[in-house]
C-alpha cells in the first residue's frame, strides 16, 4: 500500500512519470519541470502492469498523466480489487476450479 501512496504523492507533485522494467520490478521517476521529484521501484506486478498500460514507451505525460492524476481514486481501487481477487485465486482449491 506503501506505493500506492508514493504514486499517489508523486502524481500530485509532478508532471510526468518515466518507468523502466528492471530486474527489481518497475523502477519509476516523477519529474517536475526537468527534476525528478521521487524514484523508486515497484516490486507488486498488479500495480506495475496498471501503470504500465497508463504510458507509452515508458512515459505517462500530458492528457494520460492527467487522467491518471484525476481518477486516482478509481485507479486504486482496480489494483487493491485485482490484488484481493489474485490472493483469493491462490487460496482456493484446486479442486474448486474445475467445474
Amino acid at each position: 500500500m506503501k506505493e500506492l501512496e508514493r504514486i499517489e504523492k508523486g502524481l500530485n507533485n509532478s508532471k510526468t512519470l518515466l518507468y523502466k522494467i528492471d530486474q527489481q520490478g518497475l523502477a519509476c521517476s516523477f519529474v517536475n519541470g526537468g527534476l525528478v521529484v521521487d524514484s523508486f521501484v515497484i516490486e507488486d506486478g498488479v500495480l506495475a502492469d496498471a501503470l504500465t498500460s497508463k504510458g507509452l514507451n515508458g512515459v505517462v505525460e500530458g492528457s494520460n498523466f492527467e487522467q491518471l492524476r484525476s481518477n486516482y481514486s478509481w485507479f486504486s481501487v482496480h489494483v487493491k480489487t485485482k490484488r484481493v481477487c489474485r490472493e483469493l485465486l491462490q487460496k482456493l482449491p484446486v479442486d474448486s476450479l474445475m467445474v
